[in-house]
């Protein structure tokens, strides 16, 4: 420990500590009068940790274990005179023997040969021996010379492991640094570009009107060519800048045959951004606007920034859970007092309403808990039926049946004062949603009668082979008929004649729903990932999604209420969301915590690809729906003339993915930092390698899924109200 209280780094102060051993016969020596006074720093005749190993071993005459690579520490084989050479010689070559049967066995595994070259362990060895068996033959042997000859063998093996397994290629690492820091500036970039007056002029009837006069003028086609389509050059950039390096680098690799063809791709990606950020260069884009001008811009600055420094600390990282949930409430609180500016009492009340409701869930949803060994004595497990346990409690088994009775009721309340309770979504939610709802509560029913042996007069396999074949139906019927579905639906909008109008009047309809008619349909795609993702997670964690899903509609409505939809806080919050119902669902940031049992629950058997996309699912719930989610952020309560509606989107999603990538690019680093700190592949690397996991797979869905499913819904509105 240094002098700050800092531990587990590399400063002297933190690996160089004093060993004492004290036995209460007179065994242990030393080699030289000298050595009796300490030396003055730990480079003076060291002792590794790993030489307690071979020590503690052999002096309580157990075997050595089979991987050790330490030595005997010399003091406790020297004898109380310091001259016992013999024993010595024998506890070093006994332990050098192991050492040399592991590397045998390494190189044969490996399947390649040991080199004999000068200085290397092989001819270490080789010497040794030679010695130890002229030493063994003399009237006078020098043991001293065996032992010595031994240790160096040892010290030599040691360094040579250290070069291939603590090894860490800093150009490779500060590549990739690179590569990740530009890829977040470009995404920077583009989200500064926004244009924050359009949203204004969305729905501006004097611009309507201005609209179709150019259009029956004939300038309509004029001026849809003359628009710019900044995405469409800026994937055309990418590709361009990306494409001959890579191909030179893969020609490189494959002509060199070293293999280091990531370095091609790494320069690539370095050259694509750079491409990238030249292009938007020209569209004249300015960082300056991602200077926060509100309050909630500031939030979702600090919500970012903050979460990515505290990964430098392993006991912020330990207990993330805890500290989204604190963000959460925050924003839930800050919510609650600014919706006391609003103009309308309804509104007010409104916004106040779902800002409880919002921390309210939060808390409710914190009780689902999975403790990492580190959280210990300050945390008790909740999603398994104890603490040693990956089964669920018998009463957890009615909280899939409760999500069944009364999340497709919260659905409906949230459409209901649109109006937007119309159309499929009836059938949709009220029928077909609950179905899906209910035989994932029979699975885990039907799970937990097999596991548990309920029925022992049943055949074997009777209730596996149920269970199997009902969640495929149930996955085929969320991902498959559902989308399938979602492609074809129409609004969630009815037309009605007024009861008022009569035969002579001029005919006048009321279109049920128009006002929320992008939201209302979009979320029935959230929907069918959200039975797909309840059926793949434990009964608790299928209850936190149920939490999850109802926070996300009462985020939604306090974003409208407070007029947020533009708003960086939004996507912010969503992405904290997410990550929160990693940790609600049964997951922590270890891969110890990975369900991989989870594979099985549509499969008899591991099948490629549908095992890991199953395991994804299962573990990645959270930030998938949340990244389904993000299209509702400026979807919800918009008419069918909403303009620009997809870059809107986009650039919601752009927020969004922005947070998932500084805190990737911040985990990367902290881990390239931490390097050698005691806690790297306990803490700062399962963490940075989540981070990265989950950039990639919030990247997939948020372009396959989020993008995709909001062009499929503006052209079903568009077809059925009569515009593109």
């Amino acid at each position: 420990m240094d002098g700050k209280g800092d531990h587990g780094g590399e400063s002297d102060d933190e690996v160089e500590s004093t060993i004492w051993m004290y036995s209460s016969k007179p065994v242990f020596g030393r080699t030289k009068p000298e050595f009796v006074t300490p030396p003055a720093n730990a480079k003076t005749r060291p002792v590794n940790q790993i030489d307690l190993v071979p020590t503690l071993a052999l002096l309580l005459g157990i075997p050595i274990p089979y991987n050790n690579l330490g030595r005997p520490i010399e003091e406790a084989f020297a004898g109380a005179g310091g001259n016992s050479w013999n024993a010595l010689a024998a506890a070093e070559r006994t332990t050098a023997a192991g050492i040399r049967r592991y590397q045998d066995s390494y190189f044969s595994a490996q399947g390649i040969e040991q080199t004999a070259k000068p200085g290397s362990p092989g001819e270490l060895w080789a010497q040794a021996e030679a010695l130890y068996v002229k030493t063994s033959t003399q009237r006078k042997p020098d043991w001293a010379s065996v032992y010595s000859s031994f240790a160096k063998y040892q010290e030599g093996t040691l360094k040579a492991c250290k070069d291939l397994w603590a090894r860490f290629d800093i150009k490779n690492m500060v590549t990739g640094l690179g590569v990740t820091a530009l890829g977040v500036i470009v995404l920077l970039i583009y989200i500064a570009k926004g244009g924050d007056d359009d949203a204004e002029a969305l729905d501006d009837w004097e611009l309507d009107l201005a609209e179709q006069n150019l259009q029956m003028q004939g300038a309509g086609a004029d001026a849809a060519a003359e628009t710019p389509q900044l995405e469409k050059d800026l994937v055309a950039a990418a590709l361009f800048g990306a494409l001959p390096v890579l191909g030179g680098g893969l020609v490189k690799a494959y002509l060199s045959g070293a293999g280091d063809w990531h370095r091609g791709a790494g320069f690539a990606a370095l050259t694509s951004t750079m491409t990238v950020i030249v292009k938007l260069y020209e569209a004249q884009e300015s960082l300056l606007n991602l200077v926060p001008t509100t309050l909630w811009g500031w939030m979702a600055v600090i919500f970012t920034l903050s979460q990515s420094i505290g990964f430098a600390s392993n006991s912020y990282t330990i207990w993330e859970d805890s500290i989204l949930l604190f963000f959460l409430t925050t924003f839930g609180v800050v919510s609650a007092f600014a919706a006391l500016k609003l103009p309308k009492s309804t509104d007010r009340y409104l916004s106040i309403y779902h800002s409880v409701i919002f921390i309210v869930l939060g808390r409710i949803a914190s009780l689902s808990k999975l403790c990492r060994e580190e959280q210990m004595p300050y945390c008790t497990s909740t999603y398994y039926a104890s603490a040693t346990s990956s089964t669920s409690a018998p009463w957890q088994l009615v909280i899939p049946f409760f999500v069944f009775l009364i999340l497709p009721f919260i659905v409906k309340a949230y459409l209901t004062p649109t109006r937007s309770y119309e159309g499929l979504a009836p059938g949709w939610i009220g029928w077909g949603l609950r179905a899906g709802l209910f035989m994932s509560a029979l699975y885990w029913t039907l799970d937990a009668a097999d596991n548990s042996n309920w029925f022992p007069d049943l055949p074997d396999k009777t209730l596996k082979n149920l269970s199997v074949y009902l969640a495929q139906i149930i996955l085929g019927g969320a991902l498959v008929v559902g989308t399938t579905a979602f492609v074809w639906a129409p609004p969630s909008v009815d037309i009605v004649r007024p009861a008022t109008s009569s035969k002579t009047s001029k005919l006048q309809v009321v279109i049920l729903g128009y006002g929320n008619a992008h939201g209302a349909r979009y979320l029935l795609l959230l929907i069918n990932i959200l039975a797909a993702c309840f059926l793949l997670s434990k009964p608790m964690g299928g209850g936190a999604l149920g939490l999850m899903i109802w926070q996300i509609l009462s985020l939604i409505e306090i974003l409208d209420l407070i007029s947020l939809t533009t708003s960086p806080i939004g996507p912010t919050v969503l992405a904290l969301l997410g990550t929160f119902y990693f940790f609600k669902t049964g997951h922590q940031a270890v891969l110890s915590s990975i369900q991989w049992d989870a594979a099985f629950i549509p499969l008899f058997t591991i099948r490629y690809p549908w095992s890991p996309l199953v395991i994804a699912l299962n573990t990645l719930a959270g930030q998938i729906i949340a990244t389904v989610a993000v299209p509702l952020i400026v979807m919800w309560k918009t008419s069918p003339k909403r303009k620009g509606l997809l870059d809107a989107v986009s650039r919601a999603l752009a927020i969004y993915i922005a947070y998932y990538a500084v805190e990737a690019l911040a985990t990367m680093a902290w881990a390239g930092h931490l390097r050698r700190h005691l806690m790297l592949y306990r803490v700062f690397n399962p963490r940075f390698m989540t981070a990265a996991v989950v950039l990639i797979v919030v990247d997939i869905v948020g372009i396959l899924v989020a993008l995709t499913g909001t062009r499929t819904n503006t052209i079903a509105i568009g077809d059925v109200f009569g515009w593109a």
